[in-house]
């Protein structure tokens, strides 16, 4: 018994947009998608048909790049370019949360994502065992449990999330994987030794790079706030020396980029740097909103795009972002003005699939993908959906999973 969704729009995440189209189900997998004019006549007596005359269903939203554990920073902290004291204060307060407060804001910020249409995401997290109940609604996470600290600290704190990964790994449909945290609070042969043993797993890695020009003269020449910080928390080792290059040239020569990675942030690149991430096949997870909030300069999306880099959109946290939803990224994108919108779309759904690779299961309305889906209803009249959507001329999107 198949379940059959008609729509007065379908609108991939590739291909042409269909009017009055349908889109059938059947045991959780699309099976069949096209005009209603053709599908019609393969409709049973005891197939369920739903018709929605004047919405649209989109692919379901891929969250790259999240911090579920900072849920509970909504509003605490105003749009800064000062880094480094907004990431102590966030220390500062991480500190003074319950592990039972800090549950409870993991699983609301998962809620949220789904109430915003997320069928899959990535979360970076140090608090990796209180995210073993995702994926009991169905969505897919992909978990990476963060490494930081020098020397043996850092190789301790390896072997912690490796035990943490494996744990969360048997719970469903998470995926477990690993995430060097940065160039500011591990060295790079341990980044190495997290891809080594991520790749001896089959595990994802993911990191923070050139999120900051901070970082960039951190690794760099040992200079700026993030150093000054750092060295005053006694954070560095004492033999600690500054690279003489930038943190992905750094990172390449050691041999991190080796495979695939998931880079949040990317928001400084050279062409050399964006020919790295590109040679490697990585992907970048772009944060629109995070990255205005810390005032940065222009993203360099479009050259990464040119370059063949595959972007996706990520939401970062609650402390740097008003919202888990990625659609709210894809709009915030969208009002600047110059995007095309089935890009934008792309970046929200199938292109955050491949990143966590799950292109082949989810992130597009493609027969053989799980079916899940959102609706939105476009403003009356329009003949431009996606575009409208975007422009927020439409109600809130509704996520739907059918499970038969």
């Amino acid at each position: 018994m198949a379940h059959v969704f008609r729509a007065r729009w379908l609108i991939p995440a590739e291909g042409p947009i269909l009017e009055d189209a349908a889109l059938v189900a059947e045991g959780g997998r699309i099976v069949r998608i096209g005009p209603w004019a053709s599908l019609k006549a393969h409709v049973g007596a005891g197939d369920t048909v739903e018709h929605f005359p004047d919405a649209a269903l989109l692919p379901g939203l891929v969250n790259a790049h999240t911090h579920l554990s900072l849920s509970d920073m909504r509003g605490k902290f105003r749009p800064t370019k000062n880094f480094a004291a907004w990431i102590a204060k966030l220390a500062a307060r991480r500190q003074l949360r319950t592990q039972a407060s800090m549950r409870r804001t993991v699983e609301a910020g998962a809620r949220e994502c789904r109430e915003a249409g997320t069928v899959a995401g990535a979360d970076l997290t140090l608090d990796t065992p209180l995210d073993d109940h995702l994926g009991r609604d169905a969505a897919r996470w992909v978990v990476f449990s963060e490494v930081l600290r020098f020397g043996d600290s850092g190789r301790e704190r390896l072997r912690q999330a490796i035990a943490e990964a494996e744990a969360l790994g048997r719970a469903g449909l998470i995926r477990p994987g690993l995430s060097p945290h940065a160039p500011y609070t591990l060295s790079a042969d341990l980044f190495v030794e997290v891809r080594r043993a991520a790749d001896a797993r089959g595990w994802p890695v993911s990191t923070h790079l050139h999120e900051t020009q901070d970082e960039i003269a951190f690794v760099e020449r040992g200079e700026g706030s993030l150093h000054s910080w750092l060295s005053l928390l006694q954070f560095l080792p004492r033999d600690w020396r500054p690279a003489g290059v930038r943190p992905i040239r750094m990172l390449a020569d050691a041999g991190f980029f080796s495979g695939p990675v998931l880079v949040g942030h990317a928001n400084y690149l050279t062409d050399d740097e964006i020919a790295i991430l590109a040679a490697s096949g990585s992907s970048v997870a772009f944060c629109p909103r995070s990255h205005a909030f810390f005032k940065h300069a222009d993203h360099p999306w479009r050259r990464l795009l040119a370059a063949g880099v595959n972007v996706c959109l990520g939401t970062d946290s609650l402390a740097s972002c008003p919202s888990l939803s990625v659609l709210d990224e894809a709009k915030f994108l969208f009002a600047q003005g110059g995007a095309d919108p089935q890009l934008l779309l792309a970046m929200a759904t199938r292109r955050g699939a491949r990143a966590l690779g799950l292109e082949d299961v989810t992130g597009d309305l493609r027969e053989g993908l799980a079916a899940e889906f959102c609706i939105a209803e476009p403003a009356a009249g329009t003949n431009e959906p996606l575009a409208a959507i975007l422009a927020g001329e439409s109600g809130p999107v509704r996520l739907v999973v059918p499970h038969n």
